[in-house]
């Protein structure tokens, strides 16, 4: 038996982002089990569309399938990864929240261009795609969270010591290698920065991302403003209002561990957050 119908009794709550993810991908998932009565029924994929809209019923966390999650070409997925990519930079943008009805809409999109490249039917791939790249320069037009402007000064040096230690109204997270999933045990910490944000509604909340030394430049850059804005998606998700934030990234050129280049250090892989 799939399970293809159930987000349909959940009501919407979360985000507005979220709702739009909702009711998008339940139209999907019904678009793909009615299908029965024609060649191209997948209950596989309505289940898995399904899934999605009660996941963001809930308002938590739901990705757009990644390419190696499905049988394409070398060709395809490298279009398909252009495609994530130009998403997740509109994401890393405020678009969530900023654009959440054309945000979402791009998401679903994308996902039903995706599904439907894979199973062959072309004339629902183009139309899906049609719709995404629409979205998408919606989404780009007013997105605009401020991440990159930085100034690139070398801060004081510090012992490491003091460096990773948080002050009462700081908490830092830490991170993998390489990316933006949290490190072991991190994301109790904000949690607890949420919680506190939440209980002090006067103050301002302040979002530092870091990278480590390892790596080119540019891309620790990068690295270190995805890892902002997935603080900041968490904070805002958990209540915080988008007003009271503001963050950037910066790289490797201020370093909370003091190293040389090319050192791969855990304690860099962060992200400061600062009640202020």
């Amino acid at each position: 038996m799939f399970d293809t119908r159930s987000g349909l009794d959940l009501e919407a709550n979360g985000i507005a982002f979220n709702q739009g993810l909702q009711a998008g991908y339940q139209e999907l998932s019904e678009e793909r089990s009615d299908a029965w009565l024609h060649a191209d029924w997948d209950f596989v994929d309505g289940e898995h569309f399904n899934h999605k809209a009660r996941t963001a019923a809930k308002n938590s966390v739901v990705l757009p399938d990644a390419p190696m999650d499905r049988e394409l070409s070398d060709e395809q997925a490298a279009t398909f990864q252009d495609a994530l990519e130009r998403l997740r930079r509109g994401f890393d943008m405020g678009a969530r929240y900023l654009a959440p009805a054309d945000a979402s809409f791009a998401q679903v999109k994308y996902d039903c261009w995706i599904e439907a490249t894979e199973d062959g039917r072309t004339g629902d791939a183009e139309a899906c795609r049609a719709e995404f790249e629409s979205a998408m320069a919606a989404v780009e037009s007013q997105a605009n969270y401020a991440l990159t402007d930085i100034a690139y000064e070398s801060p004081p040096a510090m012992p490491a010591a003091v460096a990773s230690t948080p002050a009462p109204d700081q908490f830092i997270v830490l991170f993998d290698f390489d990316s933006t999933s949290y490190a072991p045990g991190n994301g109790t910490i904000v949690s607890e920065a949420l919680s506190a944000a939440l209980a002090n509604t006067g103050r301002s909340v302040d979002i530092t991302g870091h990278a480590d030394s390892s790596g080119a430049v540019a891309y620790n850059q990068t690295l270190s403003e995805r890892r902002a804005n997935r603080v900041i998606d968490e904070l805002v998700s958990g209540g915080v209002d988008p007003t009271r934030i503001s963050g950037r990234g910066v790289g490797e050129t201020q370093l909370l561990i003091p190293t040389g280049d090319g050192v791969r250090e855990e304690g860099n892989r962060a992200v400061v957050i600062q009640l202020n």
